[in-house]
């Protein structure tokens, strides 16, 4: 069986018994990674040492897929605050609109919309004085018609 290792971080695994011959793909994570190196440099033949530029070639690929994973949690950080923005910006534009409700629990309501209030990082709409998510408004109009 051959394993081989690419910079964003799949380890593609080739079965040479004859049998299927497909390949199968596994998520491997920099701490995997590290170790299998670790484990390759333990169990190496001391009359064939891992040849330098195979070394290199493997750290490099180590500091790849770390800040890959870097700038994945980086970038699902961003998606994050742009979302929490963007609610923001449209929880404010309903201030002063009547908004139909139908609560979690059911309930069906009409009201102005008076403030924005924050809720565990996400915006909340306040009507008749309680907290609203934007999952629970059904409709919007301009004025209380």
């Amino acid at each position: 069986m051959t394993i081989y290792f690419n910079p964003v971080g799949t380890v593609h695994q080739t079965a040479h018994d004859g049998r299927s011959g497909e390949a199968q793909r596994n998520e491997l994570g920099k701490d995997q990674f590290l170790h299998l190196l670790i484990t390759q440099l333990k169990y190496q033949d001391p009359f064939k040492p891992l040849n330098d530029h195979e070394f290199i070639a493997q750290l490099a690929q180590f500091s790849s897929l770390e800040q890959m994973q870097n700038l994945n949690t980086n970038m699902v950080a961003m998606m994050l605050s742009q979302q929490k923005l963007t609610a923001l910006g449209e929880a404010t534009r309903m201030i002063g609109k009547y908004v139909e409700l139908r609560t979690h629990d059911g309930e069906q309501l009409y009201g102005e919309v008076t403030g924005v209030q924050f809720k565990d990082g996400w915006p909340q709409l306040i009507v008749g004085g309680k907290l609203y998510g934007f999952d629970e408004v059904v409709a919007i109009v301009k004025g209380g018609e």
